[in-house]
């Protein structure tokens, strides 16, 4: 079958020209379950549209959830690197009461899909990326008509537009990018500061601390945030931390993650006599919204972790 790539669809052009969806009003939380219905007053479902998607990462999920459409088939995330072994907590409290979530089968790791599996659930669109393998694009591709996404933290609107436009809903795809947009930028204007952030979460055994590109970096951006000095970089999405490192963590708010760590950095001293620390002002957060997914259904979660938090 035809392998559909954004250059085929002509999505770049697209995402460019509607700057990832910008102008529409936001409602907050609320409006982003209330956008989630594909029989919104905005845009009807087309017949034509893919009724059998299989979603090879959790942000695909997201998006196609989002989107009123549930999956039939999903890879998740290793087990290294998620609190959850299939579909994350967030999402069940998001649309659990909505969808038959546990109907979705598993068809492995989103780095190593079972293409027997994805097989037997006859899909009519297969959601990939283009940081898989090409050799399983390629044999994706023979299956059903497959959409890449670019992937990444730093690509989360931009392939938003190209899940929403295969599934035949770009103005929905549009109100989800705008409602949550618009409720960071008026979280940002009534806080009336420029608050620094810190972001950092446990891999295994590995610490990590993350830049720019991070999903919860850009949603502070999103919401007039910015990031300590170190914690700038933009040439990959984090950076391996050492105990002994932790002085560079100081913000004025810290977030972190140690889900699975074998040794807890919370408990050595230079992380307790953190300034941020001795403040009040680090909170453990949930890593599948924060450091794993990207969606603007992980972000609107990063959102009200951010207000919940930062008022206190």
């Amino acid at each position: 079958m035809l392998t559909w790539t954004p250059s085929d669809v002509d999505v770049a052009p697209r995402v460019s020209r509607r700057s990832l969806f910008r102008g529409a009003c936001g409602l907050g939380a609320a409006a982003l379950l209330s956008s989630c219905d594909s029989s919104t007053p905005e845009e009807t479902r087309d017949d034509d549209a893919p009724k059998r998607v299989v979603a090879l990462s959790t942000g695909h999920l997201d998006y196609c959830l989002a989107l009123g459409t549930v999956p039939v088939g999903l890879a998740v995330v290793a087990p290294d690197a998620t609190n959850s072994t299939g579909i994350p907590r967030f999402i069940r409290d998001a649309f659990g009461d909505k969808y038959d979530l546990d109907a979705i089968q598993i068809v492995g790791e989103r780095t190593s899909p079972s293409p027997e599996k994805i097989a037997a659930l006859q899909p009519d669109l297969i959601l990939t990326n283009k940081r898989n393998d090409k050799s399983l694009n390629d044999q994706l591709s023979r299956m059903a008509t497959t959409v890449q996404t670019t992937g990444g933290s730093e690509a989360f609107k931009a392939d938003l537009a190209i899940v929403a436009d295969a599934l035949k809903q770009p103005r929905a795809g549009e109100k989800l990018l705008a409602d949550y947009e618009n409720r960071a930028r008026e979280w940002g204007r009534t806080r009336g500061d420029s608050a620094t952030i810190s972001l950092v979460r446990a891999r295994g055994d590995q610490y990590l601390y993350f830049g720019e590109l991070a999903l919860a970096s850009i949603v502070g951006t999103d919401a007039g945030l910015t990031r300590p000095p170190a914690q700038r970089f933009t040439d990959v999405a984090s950076r391996p931390l050492s105990p002994e490192e932790v002085g560079m963590l100081d913000a004025d708010w810290l977030f972190y993650s140690f889900p699975k760590a074998s040794r807890s950095l919370t408990e050595s001293a230079l992380w307790q006599k953190l300034p941020v620390v001795e403040r009040g002002h680090a909170f453990e957060v949930d890593v599948d919204p924060w450091f794993v997914n990207a969606s603007t259904v992980a972000a609107e979660r990063v959102l009200s972790d951010m207000q919940k938090f930062m008022t206190k």
